[in-house]
C-alpha cells in the first residue's frame, strides 16, 4: 500500500489505492458504526450469494445466470436483503433462472414467484424485464448470451449488447441502465469467473454512493451538478487515477476501474452515508483524512441529491 501523501502519485490515485487495498485486505475501519463486518470483497452481497450457489454445486453458466437475472432487479433495494433473497429462491426454485423454463413460464407465476420470496419490489417491472432476458436468452445469439454460457467476451461488445433492442424493445432491459450495464459486465467476471478481454474499458459505474465519496474527497467537483450531468466527469476523474495506481483485487480486474468500482461503492454506502446521516465525520480509513464532508455544505445540494437517485439507472 502507497502512503497518502506519497509525491510519486496523483492524489486520485493514492486514494484509489488506499481504498482499494483496504477493500481486497482487512478491510475499513467500520466499528464506530456497531457493524460486524469489515467491508470488504468477500463480504459484497454477491460474492456471498455466488458461494452459496458453488457450495450448491452450481456450474459456472448456473452462476452467471443468477447473477444476470438478480442484477436487473438490484435497483433502489436493500442489497443485502435482495441477494440473499435471490439465494434462497435459487435453493428452492432453480428454474426460475433457466431462460428457457422462464420463457415458457405463464407470467402470473413467475411474478408471485419473485414477489412472495422479496426477490422483485417493483413487481409488474421486474417480472417483465425477468421475462424479456429469459426470451432473449433463449431465443437469440451473441455476446451476452457467450458470455453467460461460455465464459468469454469483450466488455465494449458487452456493453452494447446488453443494450441492444429488437423490434424497438430492449432485449434485456434493466440491464442496460448508466449504473447497471458496467456493473453487470463486472460482475460477469467477478464474481462470475468469465474471461473478457478489454475489462479496462469499462468504467467505474457512478450512482448517488459513488457520487458521495468522489465528491467528499475532492476528486472532482460537481456538487449541484444533476447525476447524469457529472457522471462523465467523475468516471475520468477515477479512469486517471487507476491509470496511474497500481492495487489488486480479482485477477479478472485486477488494477482496473472494474475493480475499484465495488471498493468506491461500499466506501460510500458504509462511509459518507453513515456520515452524512450522523451529520458528522467519523473516519473509517486514513483515506478519511482527505474528506472535504460539511454538513452546512450538504444541506446545500442534498435537495439535488434527492432528485438523482431516480436517475440512478
Amino acid at each position: 500500500m502507497t502512503a497518502l501523501g506519497d509525491p510519486a502519485l496523483p492524489k486520485a490515485a493514492l486514494l484509489a489505492e488506499l481504498i482499494a487495498d483496504s477493500f481486497y485486505g482487512e478491510g475499513f475501519d467500520l466499528s464506530a458504526r456497531e457493524e460486524a463486518a469489515a467491508g470488504t470483497w468477500s463480504e459484497m452481497p454477491e460474492v456471498q450469494a455466488v458461494r452459496l450457489l458453488r457450495d450448491w454445486d452450481a456450474s459456472d453458466s448456473t452462476v452467471r445466470l443468477f447473477l444476470t437475472f438478480t442484477s436487473a432487479v438490484d435497483r433502489m433495494r436493500d442489497a443485502n436483503l435482495l441477494w440473499r433473497a435471490a439465494a434462497t429462491l435459487y435453493q428452492s426454485r432453480p428454474d426460475v433462472f433457466e431462460p428457457n423454463q422462464v420463457a415458457r413460464m405463464p407470467m402470473s407465476t413467475l411474478r408471485e414467484l419473485l414477489s412472495s420470496t422479496g426477490v422483485s419490489r417493483f413487481h409488474t417491472y421486474d417480472s417483465d424485464a425477468w421475462k424479456r432476458i429469459a426470451v432473449s436468452l433463449a431465443k437469440e445469439r451473441g455476446p451476452t448470451r457467450r458470455v453467460i454460457f461460455e465464459g468469454m467476451g469483450d466488455a465494449e461488445e458487452l456493453m452494447d449488447d446488453v443494450r441492444s433492442k429488437r423490434d424497438g424493445k430492449d432485449r434485456f432491459p434493466q440491464l442496460r441502465g448508466l449504473k447497471i450495464a458496467p456493473m453487470w459486465v463486472r460482475i460477469m467476471a467477478a464474481p462470475g469467473g468469465a474471461t473478457i478481454s478489454n475489462i479496462e474499458a469499462i468504467p467505474v459505474a457512478v450512482d448517488v454512493q459513488v457520487r458521495r465519496v468522489t465528491e467528499n474527497l475532492g476528486v472532482t467537483n460537481t456538487q449541484g451538478l444533476p447525476l447524469r450531468g457529472c457522471k462523465d466527469l467523475i468516471q475520468k476523474a477515477w479512469q486517471e487515477a487507476v491509470s496511474a495506481a497500481h492495487f489488486g483485487g480479482p485477477s479478472q480486474i485486477r488494477g482496473t476501474s472494474a475493480a475499484l468500482d465495488p471498493a468506491l461503492w461500499l466506501f460510500g454506502a458504509r462511509g459518507c452515508s453513515f456520515c452524512e446521516k450522523q451529520h458528522d465525520r467519523i473516519p473509517i480509513s486514513t483515506v478519511c483524512d482527505s474528506c472535504q464532508y460539511s454538513p452546512i455544505r450538504k444541506q446545500r445540494i442534498v435537495a439535488q441529491e434527492s432528485l438523482d437517485v431516480g436517475n440512478r439507472m
